[in-house]
């Protein structure tokens, strides 16, 4: 059976282990200053401007800027909001209409045991991305999700992520 943009069937579900609270990983998820410093999959792209609200109804969208100065814009609605444990929204890209539309993304938050500082706060996040239209659209997002984990685990544990992983400071760090 092929894929087709009526009949969603790839996703993608991601497990991070980070060593912070759930409430810690939530802010990180749902305040603009801080999306900028985690959210870009590739050490050539930066987060520009990003708008979130995090309540059902409210609005996602979020720029991100290659070297160039291009935009891919991504947006979204949220469908779930659950302080602490949980947040789902709407994902589309405004760039390309059809990759990706409408499908859905999903961060659920559990604390758990701090395997490396026992006593500390730790936080199992799995990320969904569902109703994704083919298997490249699977493989292309799968990627970045990976990226993006990694330096949200960074950053909620008060580290530059550019800096961990790449080597250099965020363009847009303070």
């Amino acid at each position: 059976m092929t894929s087709s943009p009526t009949q969603p069937s790839a996703m993608i579900r991601l497990h991070k282990h980070v060593q912070a609270s759930p409430a810690r990983v939530f802010e990180a998820l749902t305040t603009a200053e801080q999306y900028t410093h985690w959210f870009a999959p590739d050490p050539n792209v930066t987060c520009g401007e990003v708008l979130i609200e995090p309540r059902v109804g409210g609005r996602f969208r979020f720029e991100m800027v290659t070297p160039d100065g291009s935009k891919h814009v991504g947006v979204g609605t949220f469908t779930e909001v659950i302080e602490n444990q949980k947040i789902s929204y709407t994902w589309s890209w405004e760039s390309q209409p059809d990759f990706g539309a409408n499908s859905q993304v999903t961060w659920e938050l559990f604390e758990t045991e701090n395997h490396y500082a026992p006593g500390e706060p730790a936080t199992e996040i799995v990320l969904t991305h569902d109703k994704l239209h083919t298997s490249a659209e699977r493989s292309e997002h799968t990627g970045g999700w990976w990226q993006c984990l990694r330096a949200l685990g960074y950053h909620v544990r008060g580290v530059d992520p550019r800096e961990a992983i790449y080597g250099k400071p965020a363009a847009n760090a303070s």
